[in-house]
């Protein structure tokens, strides 16, 4: 059998044309796969906002679901709002937030977990992350699910109820909640009317560490409820150095007398009862005009400690009821 040289040069071109368009190929597979590589990268990796509602204070990483069923929350002071939206809280990391009488066994199931338990949080496969702008682990948290921001304070406890709303969808449900509040708190006022004047006055206090501190409207305990809500005064020594300042103050005990108002609301739990029990033995304290006059309302620190609507809804008739026993 002859192989002719047309042939074979034939045969050889055709092959050699055949090797190159093969290579070829792969090349182009291959720049492809890694285009579509690159680029899922950089949508992974990119943190793009979502397209939500425009809101001060909330910034949104990937794509944050409208009916999220699994949530991991790290912004403990919200967890009561999400519960009232009828929002799913998978996890909670705050005990305040498993030992609030507001929440009832609604956290009954959920896990404790802190932004740095990365491993358990993505065991959790939650559909989104909430947490506080000033969590250190935000980049570690936006590679595990989608992820909402929220800066602490940059609204007010009202407006925070609209705006986590507009965000799930549940406009409705926040509209309804915040006109039976103004119902509420109205009917509060009247039947309060006997009792107290436009012009009292109130502190908050708590302890921390055996330390005393003073609060605002702001930073929960009451504060919302008292001075906002309810439209009560702050004596002026609170005013200027809590509410004008930074919202908080701790104070010494030697000079505590020249903060307390008519009333003061004292904020207790059983950590904290034996500090509250050394103030109460206090000379200093016994001295207060307001304490003279049976006008300290000691409250359940685990239940005022949040301004959500849930902890509003059972603070009000428990600060009603505490007045009313004072001027009995």
């Amino acid at each position: 059998y002859e192989i002719q040289a047309s042939d074979w040069s034939s045969d050889v071109c055709s092959s050699d044309l055949t090797v190159i368009t093969l290579f070829l190929a792969v090349l182009a597979l291959a720049a492809c796969s890694n285009a579509s590589s690159s680029k899922k990268e950089t949508s992974s990796d990119s943190s793009q906002l979502s397209s939500k509602p425009k809101i001060k204070g909330f910034s949104y990483y990937g794509d944050v679901p409208k009916n999220p069923k699994k949530v991991v929350n790290f912004a403990y002071s919200y967890t009561g709002y999400l519960l009232k939206l009828g929002i799913k809280v998978s996890s909670y990391s705050l005990d305040l937030e498993k030992d609030s009488p507001a929440f009832g066994d609604q956290l009954k199931k959920a896990k404790q977990l802190t932004s740095d338990d990365t491993e358990a949080i993505a065991a959790q496969e939650p559909d989104l992350i909430i947490a506080f702008s000033t969590d250190k682990n935000l980049d570690k948290l936006k590679k595990i699910a989608p992820v909402l921001v929220i800066e602490y304070a940059s609204s007010n406890y009202l407006d925070m109820m609209t705006h986590l709303g507009k965000v799930f969808g549940k406009e409705d449900q926040a509209q309804k909640w915040l006109s039976s509040w103004k119902a509420k708190v109205a009917k509060a006022k009247k039947d309060l009317s006997s009792q107290l004047s436009a012009q009292t006055t109130f502190t908050v206090m708590d302890f921390y560490d055996k330390n005393i501190f003073l609060y605002g409207n702001n930073w929960g305990r009451g504060g919302e409820l008292i001075y906002d809500s309810l439209g009560y005064k702050a004596p002026e020594k609170v005013q200027t150095d809590v509410i004008d300042k930074d919202g908080w103050f701790g104070v010494s005990q030697e000079v505590i007398g020249d903060y307390i108002g008519d009333y003061a609301v004292v904020n207790v739990n059983q950590s904290t009862k034996e500090a509250a029990a050394s103030l109460k033995e206090s000379d200093v304290w016994k001295n207060i005009p307001a304490v003279q006059k049976g006008q300290v309302l000691e409250v359940d620190y685990n239940l005022f400690y949040f301004s959500d609507p849930m902890s509003l809804d059972k603070q009000l008739p428990a600060f009603v009821k505490a007045v009313k026993k004072a001027n009995q």
